[in-house]
């Protein structure tokens, strides 16, 4: 059943990949969503005169996917067709006939993952067109399955910051833990504000509210056996940075108030966006 029904969007996908006449109220639609993200960042027009040249090499790019899955699928009509029959016959496919659905499948995988990784390399040229202010409002981060080999070391990275401030966490609870009862009482104020200084500005908000987070750990820490603390320091320090919200994330996601990357992608491959571009040039 799974078989029938990958079939079918194959099918499906080898009809539309067919020239269609142009939707004319589709590109309106199109034009109008574009220009309304650049007045939204407020692109000037030398800007858009940079923006030009990489929106041109993306649409070069999507053709040549386009071109090439067209190509595959003009390559692979006898077999569909030949799969199609089986299938309703309610025969099972051959070896062959697998291998040829699989290994389009995968080709059209891997094709797609390839567009992705070079029209997000395009998107960089465009972000650089604009000022940071500009790109407050842009996410332009692509995620990690396009850039396997850049997520890999960010995430060694982020596991090294990640123990390193666990380990941290973990020495100031210590030496708190091991104060005399009359340094706990005069000192750990000290110590504790210490420590927060590293990561909060001591007049902000966030730094009382990480205050009253690590006297709390403390007190806890206190009342714990030396057997007790000694086995789970590593697991309490790590407690005390997520909730100080110190804990690297590899996907923070979208940031409120910005435009997601994927509806970048979809608006710097769309014709119309470079049409729009150009105009905004003149």
């Amino acid at each position: 059943m799974k078989r029938m029904r990958w079939l079918a969007g194959v099918l499906m996908a080898f009809v539309v990949a067919l020239p269609a006449a142009a939707d004319e109220m589709q590109d309106a639609m199109d034009r109008a969503d574009a220009l309304n993200l650049m007045l939204q960042v407020r692109v000037q027009p030398s800007q858009a005169q940079q923006m030009v040249g990489p929106l041109q090499r993306i649409q070069e790019l999507v053709k040549a996917y386009d071109d090439t899955q067209t190509n595959a699928l003009n390559r692979l009509a006898t077999s569909l067709q030949r799969a199609r029959a089986e299938l309703i016959a309610g025969e099972e496919l051959s070896a062959q006939m697998t291998a040829a659905l699989d290994g389009y499948q995968q080709q059209r995988e891997a094709g797609r993952q390839a567009l992705y990784s070079s029209v997000a390399a395009q998107m960089q040229l465009v972000a650089s067109t604009l000022t940071a202010e500009q790109n407050r409002y842009l996410d332009w981060t692509p995620p990690g399955s396009i850039r396997p080999e850049e997520l890999l070391a960010e995430r060694m990275e982020m596991q090294q910051v990640a123990m390193g401030r666990v380990q941290e966490a973990a020495r100031m609870l210590d030496a708190v833990k091991h104060l005399d009862a009359f340094n706990f009482v005069t000192a750990r104020s000290p110590m504790i504000n210490d420590y927060l200084a590293l990561y909060f500005r001591p007049d902000a908000q966030q730094f009382q509210q990480a205050y009253q987070i690590a006297i709390n750990y403390t007190s806890q820490v206190r009342m714990l056996s030396e057997q007790q603390w000694q086995a789970q320091s590593l697991d309490i320090g790590a407690g005390l940075v997520e909730e100080l919200g110190l804990m690297p994330q590899m996907d923070p996601g979208v940031q409120p108030g910005t435009v997601p990357w994927s509806q970048l992608y979809r608006v710097v491959t769309n014709p119309q966006t470079l049409v729009v571009v150009r105009g905004l040039a003149r």
